[in-house]
């Protein structure tokens, strides 16, 4: 069996590692015995059908602005994949765009593509740290927090990450204020730790990739030595993080 997952503005939106998420999700499913096919979203055609999941990673304020410009002639069709229950990962700008609104520092506000319950509002302030939380099952998740907007999620809408260190969807407001990072609704998760994300927190991967599987009707099982090597490394370099930022 071959997972097919989108990959929406792969030139515009590729900073810090992001395709690294991908690398990681594909080399899962690998390891549990399943193909994984990376399709990168072109920017006139129509989206290709037949897709099991999307992924946008985060990229430049430039770049974000023309991924939302390519990727308009494509709401309906993204909007169709979203309502079909085909996950959506959705990392730091390119969650912004695929949100409800933008609002811009000096006022003007864009409509996003619609597909996640949240809007951003850019500030002057930029923040960049580490930080570290607990996801909603307990586990330690951690990642590094480079943005400047607030991203505020619709009523009813939980975050994917309850942080007790850094910032998450404020960069105005550090965790004691705003504990909530990224979303997670139904088939939409979102995040807007970097460094790679999913490398550093396996979990989230295995949790992704439970969606996928939900949807489309395989079984995940991911019980390989490589995985259990890999997560023992990720799981060091979480807490190694934890405990420098209980140090400071």
């Amino acid at each position: 069996m071959i997972i097919r997952i989108l990959h929406l503005a792969a030139h515009e939106l590729n900073l810090n590692g992001e395709k690294g998420n991908l690398l990681c999700l594909q080399q899962r499913l690998r390891w549990s015995g399943l193909e994984c096919e990376i399709i990168c979203s072109p920017n006139e055609s129509s989206i290709p059908g037949n897709i099991d999941a999307v992924f946008i990673g985060s990229g430049t304020v430039s770049g974000a602005d023309q991924a939302l410009s390519n990727l308009e002639i494509h709401r309906d069709s993204l909007l169709d994949i979203a309502k079909s229950g085909a996950p959506f990962l959705a990392l730091g700008l390119g969650w912004e765009i695929l949100g409800q609104s933008i609002r811009f520092a000096d006022g003007e506000q864009v409509s996003g593509l619609g597909i996640f319950p949240s809007r951003s509002v850019r500030v002057e302030r930029r923040v960049s740290c580490e930080s570290s939380g607990y996801d909603n099952s307990g586990v330690l998740t951690t990642g590094y927090a480079n943005h400047q907007s607030n991203i505020t999620l619709d009523s009813g809408v939980r975050a994917l990450v309850q942080l007790q260190a850094g910032h998450g969807n404020s960069s105005t407001m550090d965790f004691a204020s705003v504990p909530g990072e990224g979303l997670l609704h139904g088939n939409l998760m979102a995040a807007r730790l970097n460094g790679p994300l999913l490398p550093m927190n396996p979990h989230l991967a295995d949790q992704f990739i439970d969606l996928i599987a939900s949807n489309t009707g395989f079984i995940y099982e991911q019980s390989s030595t490589q995985a259990k090597s890999a997560d023992a490394f990720a799981e060091s370099a979480r807490e190694e993080l934890r405990q420098r930022l209980l140090r400071k």
